[in-house]
């Protein structure tokens, strides 16, 4: 299928704003890749928060529901995860619809894939066929840079440069999707209509997601480590409202839709197919195009983000990425910067960068979201009324990290935050932060806030908030006081409900299944955190359906 005019629109204004060129060899790869880290962090594209969404319950409009009297099962509608039903998508449908999409006929699945995860090796021994790990610095210690920060280099996913996922998808180097996610709630904030400068347009629905996991992490070696090969993969594809003049109504379709999954009358395996049906056809009765699409995984849009823990017993890291057309009309995915994960050197005492200017503008401008009060409740209490983001791209890093070679963990901020200055100066961003408390009354203090900052970075969110094991003197078995009678739960605890999941948000251990929602199969299971993360997504989306809301706070 040749690309459509809209999408080589989109790849054309990304690619000029990236400056991002493609080089045959090490020496065209080392410069371009410098080229593409400044570029993405001048890129005039917006960039959205992955968690956190934009419009608040309060403001949120109501499209209706075509069948009130159905109960919303956030389960069946919102995160689904039953294995029949996620059997349903096959890895190699979603890749081979991005390269058809991509209109060049020479490119397969295959390529695409290799090339995407040879970005996590070397240009000496890559690929050249697009860009790698050392293409800013070259590596020092395991490490180089991107975007200034310190970038893991190689990984050893860079080996999946070699593997074939797609002639047995059942093998252990195979990935089988373990999840579907309804993210409603992250809808777009209203825009003005650039014909009508009196409108306002609802630019997008949200992002709908599909997780996919490595077979060979099904079977972990130890409950107690990550298991040596697990790699997780997030399509997180922001799709387009198909009738933007028209509000969140125009969002109607696409709401019944998922609100229709919570009929248990449908089988596991027939709500897989509407699911299958829906991501790699769309609604083309309602104009709503496939989700799988090169436009919703670019920048300005959608991302596709790894959770990466292959053949490594503890170094882990969360990366992000984006689906391009280059200048010479190939489809790549390209690394990006990690959405709301400053890089730590931001955070410590001392520190001579630049951008902690405006890294330090930020906090203090959002001073009420990460207090709780501005957010999605009324009160501090509640996790989901947290919020932050960062305005631009130049202050996030392209990884979230386990280890430092300086035992400061590249993606926990409160480490970075707390390590003593030298001389026993006072700390600057301490300081200022102090300030914007004592400038609307919070007890809360500077600490609080930067822990609060790490719950909304990626790596805070899988493992540092909350984890009684990064040294922030959390109780064994307890949640982390974020100040303000807001407490982040211990996801690495285990409890009767709730498998212990250190680093995931969804697990795909076959020693972690629960009990399937409709019929007698199995499901995936998910975080404490995740279920907490479901109560509010379950209240925006009632909203909109015009259904009674089980929560009044937010």
């Amino acid at each position: 299928m040749a690309v459509t005019k809209d999408r080589r629109f989109i790849a054309s204004i990304v690619i000029s704003s990236a400056f991002f060129l493609f080089g045959n060899g090490p020496t065209a790869g080392a410069q371009n890749g410098t080229l593409f880290s400044q570029g993405t962090r001048g890129a005039t594209q917006k960039s959205y928060h992955p968690e956190r969404g934009e419009v608040l319950l309060r403001q949120l409009g109501v499209a209706g529901a075509s069948v009130p009297k159905l109960e919303l099962n956030p389960h069946l509608s919102i995160f689904v995860s039953d294995v029949e039903t996620t059997s349903q998508i096959k890895f190699s449908e979603v890749m081979d619809q991005l390269v058809k999409q991509g209109g060049d006929g020479s490119l397969t699945k295959l390529a695409l894939f290799r090339q995407w995860w040879d970005t996590a090796g070397q240009a000496a021994t890559g690929l050249g066929l697009g860009p790698h790990c050392d293409d800013e610095s070259a590596p020092k210690d395991g490490f180089s840079t991107r975007n200034g920060f310190p970038y893991r280099c190689p990984r050893l996913e860079k080996d999946e440069a070699s593997s074939d996922p797609f002639t047995d998808e059942s093998a252990p180097e195979g990935y089988s999707a373990i999840a579907f996610s309804n993210r409603f709630d992250l809808i777009g904030a209203d825009v003005p209509d650039p014909k009508r400068p009196w409108r306002m347009l609802t630019p997008d629905c949200g992002e709908y997601r599909i997780v996919f996991a490595r077979n060979s992490g099904k079977h972990s070696v130890s409950k107690a480590e990550p298991g040596p090969h697990r790699n997780l993969i997030n399509f997180e594809a922001r799709v387009p409202n198909p009738e933007p003049a028209n509000g969140v109504k125009g969002c109607r379709p696409i709401l019944d839709f998922w609100h229709g999954l919570s009929d248990k009358s449908i089988s596991a395996s027939a709500r897989g197919k509407l699911l299958h049906d829906f991501y790699l056809n769309g609604l083309p009765r309602y104009h709503v195009g496939p989700v799988v699409d090169i436009a919703h995984y670019t920048f300005g849009t959608g991302q596709i983000r790894t959770n990466q823990f292959l053949k490594n017993s503890f170094i882990w890291t969360l990366r992000e990425f984006k689906v391009v057309v280059g200048s010479d009309g190939r489809l790549r995915i390209v690394p990006d910067t990690v959405k709301t994960s400053p890089g730590n050197d931001l955070f410590r005492c001392g520190s001579v960068d630049p951008r902690v200017a405006s890294l330090t503008l930020n906090i203090r401008a959002q001073i009420g979201r990460l207090l709780g009060g501005a957010g999605w409740a009324k009160g501090v209490g509640n996790i989901n009324s947290i919020g932050f983001s960062i305005s631009g791209t130049g202050e996030n890093a392209f990884e979230g990290d386990e280890l430092d070679t300086d035992h400061v963990k590249l993606g926990d901020v409160s480490a970075a935050f707390l390590k003593p200055c030298v001389n026993g100066t006072p700390h600057p961003l301490s300081a200022s932060i102090q300030d914007a408390l004592d400038a609307v009354g919070s007890d809360l203090k500077p600490i609080d806030i930067v822990n609060r900052i790490r719950t909304q970075t990626c790596a805070g969110c899988h493992h540092y908030s909350g984890n009684p094991k990064d040294g922030s003197g959390i109780p064994k078995d307890g949640d982390e006081d974020l100040g303000g009678g807001a407490f982040w739960l211990n996801k690495a605890a285990a409890e009767a409900e709730h498998r212990g999941m250190p680093f995931t948000h969804v697990s795909e251990r076959k020693d972690d299944l629960k009990d399937a929602i409709v019929g007698s199969g199995k499901r995936y299971a998910i975080s404490r955190v995740a279920e907490k993360f479901l109560e509010f997504r379950e209240a925006f989306m009632k909203k909109a359906l015009g259904l009674p809301e089980v929560l009044t706070d937010r």
